[in-house]
């Protein structure tokens, strides 16, 4: 059983998942949240084949600061702040979201169910522990908010 969570952002470590940088919010049964934060210029394909063929996620997507052009097959949007998106629970091709702004994009994700179920992530401390192992880049609260500021 999960436990309540109460979380504050700026608390929160950066995990560098290349090229997007994200903070884990909430890590639920049925649920995940985290804060993803897209540098100018950069795109990133949210929904491997391995999701959208195995793991099935339903995503939502509410954007805080900057502009995404967010492309799902043959449609395209515009998302901006105080939008609100969702990517429904359908096998299908992943969907591109691309920066051209002049701003780091931030937004918050909510996916259901939780992605890559094998690893039976239910903390940050776990979390932490998997990208040491692969020795992947973890910034702290501080380190985050100097990287976001040069931006």
């Amino acid at each position: 059983m999960v436990e309540k969570q109460l979380v504050k952002v700026n608390e929160v470590e950066g995990f560098f998942h290349n090229p997007e940088w994200y903070k884990p919010l909430l890590f639920g049964e049925n649920l995940y949240m985290n804060v993803t934060y897209l540098l100018p210029g950069t795109e990133m394909v949210m929904g491997s084949k391995k999701e959208k063929e195995a793991e099935m996620l339903e995503r939502a997507i509410y954007m805080l600061e900057g502009r995404l052009e967010i492309t799902c097959g043959e449609e395209k949007f515009e998302v901006t702040p105080k939008t609100a998106l969702l990517v429904p629970l359908e096998p299908g091709t992943p969907f591109g979201v691309k920066n051209s702004g002049r701003e780091t994009a931030s937004f918050v994700t909510v996916f259901s169910p939780p992605p890559h179920p094998e690893l039976k992530l239910k903390s940050r401390e776990q979390l932490r522990k998997l990208y040491e192992e692969h020795n992947r880049v973890v910034k702290s609260p501080e380190e985050m908010k100097e990287l976001l500021s040069h931006v």
